[in-house]
C-alpha cells in the first residue's frame, strides 16, 4: 500500500504533464498574438506620423497665334502643361509637423523643384505657426495654385493670377481662427523674402509682410489681403525684344525696380452651395519705378449637374499710370546708344471671356475643356508677349484647352 501512495504523485505528475504542456504552448501563444498585436499597433503610429499624397496634370493648349496669353502659342506642347508633385508630411510630435513638396514640371524638363519646405507647429487648436519655404497667400487659391484638380477651371484667371510672378517666398506665418456660431474667422500675418525668374522678368522681394482675413459660414466666404515689400525687377524679355530689332539693351538688363517700394491688396468673394458656385477676386498691385501700376478682376460661375460642371468666366486687368512711362529703355544699337524699346510696352490692358466644363470621371480624376478668347489689348502689350503685339495688328487671341488632373 505505501508502494503504491508513492506511486501516486508520480502517476500524477505524468498525467498532468501534458496539461502543462498544452497550457505552456497556449501561453506562448498568447504572448506572440500580444507581440504581433504591439508590432501592429507601432506600424501604424509609425505609418500614421508619414502621410504622403500628390497631384498630376498633364493635357494639349493651342493659340490662334504667338500673343502668349498665359504662356500658351500655336506651337505649345503636351509638356507645357504637364506636371507631377508629391507632398510629405512627417509629425515631429502630436502639435509639430515638417511638410515637403516637391514639384516636377514638364515645361522645364521635369527637375524637381522644392515648392513647399516648412516646419509647423500648433500650441493650440487655434493658432498654428510656421517657418520656411511657403506660398504667397495673395490669392484664395494660392495654397492650390498648381493642384489642378481642387479648381473648377482649366487654369486659374490669368487676369488676377499672372501679374505676380512669383508664388512662393522664404519666412514665417501665425494663423489664428476665431470660431463663432455657424462660422468662422481666421487672420493670418506673414513675413519672408523670396527670389524668382517667371516668364517675364526676374523678382526679388525683401521685407515683404502682410495681413490676410478670411470669414465663412461654409457657403459665403469672403477674404481680404494687404501686403507691401520691397521689389527689384529685371525685365528680361524686354532683351528679346531688342535683339529682335538688331538691338541689345544696356548691360542686357531692364531694370524696371530696383528696391522699390510694392504693395498688394485684394479682395474676394465665394459662393457654394453644392450645386452653384461663384467665385470673384480684385486686386491691385502698385510698385515705385517704372513697373506697371495693375487693378485687375474676374467672375466666375459654375453649374454642377452629377459629374458634369459647365462654367464661364470674366476677367479684366489694366495699368494705371501709363503716363509715367513715355520714354524709352535705351538700347546699344549699331550707331550708338539709341532708344530701342518703348517705355509703354510696359502698359496693361485686356478682357479675357472663358468657357468650359469639368468632367469627374472618378473620384481624383478630372477632365477639363476651355476655349478663352482675349481682346481689348490695342495700344498696350496686354501683359502678354510684346515682342508679337508690336510687331503685329492682332488685337485678340484665342486659347483651347483639353486637360486631364488627378489627386492622390
Amino acid at each position: 500500500m505505501k508502494k503504491l501512495f508513492r506511486l501516486a504523485p508520480l502517476a500524477a505528475a505524468i498525467a498532468v504533464a501534458p496539461v502543462m504542456a498544452q497550457t505552456n504552448d497556449e501561453t506562448v501563444s498568447r504572448m506572440q498574438q500580444q507581440l504581433d498585436s504591439m508590432q501592429q499597433q507601432l506600424n501604424s503610429v509609425k505609418d500614421e506620423r508619414v502621410r504622403f499624397n500628390g497631384f498630376f496634370s498633364t493635357g494639349f493648349a493651342r493659340a490662334s497665334n504667338d500673343a502668349g496669353f498665359d504662356g500658351v502659342t500655336d506651337e505649345s506642347s503636351v509638356a507645357d502643361q504637364s506636371l507631377l508633385a508629391l507632398q510629405g508630411t512627417f509629425d515631429v510630435t502630436d502639435k509639430s509637423q515638417a511638410v515637403l513638396q516637391l514639384v516636377g514640371r514638364g515645361a522645364e524638363d521635369w527637375d524637381p523643384v522644392v515648392e513647399w519646405a516648412y516646419l509647423s507647429h500648433r500650441p493650440t487648436n487655434d493658432l498654428q505657426l510656421r517657418a520656411g519655404k511657403m506660398r504667397l497667400p495673395f490669392f484664395m487659391y494660392s495654397d492650390s495654385l498648381e493642384v489642378g484638380y481642387a479648381q473648377t477651371w482649366a487654369r486659374p484667371p490669368a487676369a488676377v493670377y499672372d501679374p505676380v510672378a512669383i508664388q512662393s517666398y522664404v519666412g514665417a506665418d501665425a494663423t489664428h481662427t476665431f470660431n463663432f456660431n455657424g462660422s468662422s474667422l481666421t487672420t493670418q500675418v506673414f513675413t519672408g523674402f523670396t527670389e524668382e525668374e517667371g516668364n517675364i522678368s526676374e523678382v526679388k522681394l525683401r521685407n515683404t509682410a502682410g495681413l490676410t482675413l478670411s470669414w465663412t459660414d461654409y457657403v459665403w466666404t469672403v477674404r481680404g489681403i494687404a501686403a507691401t515689400a520691397e521689389i527689384s525687377i529685371n525685365a528680361t524679355r524686354l532683351a528679346a525684344i531688342a535683339e529682335a530689332n538688331d538691338l541689345q539693351l544696356v548691360d542686357g538688363q531692364a531694370i524696371l525696380a530696383d528696391e522699390e517700394r510694392g504693395n498688394f491688396f485684394g479682395l474676394g468673394l465665394g459662393y457654394d452651395n453644392g450645386t452653384w458656385q461663384v467665385i470673384s477676386e480684385v486686386t491691385r498691385a502698385e510698385v515705385d519705378g517704372k513697373f506697371a501700376d495693375t487693378d485687375s478682376a474676374y467672375v466666375s460661375v459654375a453649374r454642377r449637374f452629377g459629374t458634369l460642371t459647365p462654367y464661364a468666366v470674366v476677367g479684366w486687368i489694366e495699368s494705371q499710370d501709363n503716363e509715367e512711362r513715355a520714354g524709352a529703355f535705351l538700347a546699344q544699337g549699331p550707331t550708338g546708344i539709341m532708344p530701342a524699346v518703348p517705355e509703354s510696352v510696359l502698359n496693361t490692358r485686356r478682357d479675357e471671356y472663358s468657357v468650359g466644363v469639368r468632367w469627374d470621371i472618378t473620384p481624383g480624376v478630372a477632365i477639363k475643356a476651355d476655349v478663352t478668347h482675349v481682346r481689348g489689348f490695342e495700344g498696350s502689350a496686354g501683359g502678354l508677349n510684346p515682342a508679337f503685339i508690336l510687331a503685329n495688328d492682332d488685337d485678340t487671341t484665342n486659347v483651347y484647352t483639353l486637360k486631364l488632373d488627378s489627386a492622390f
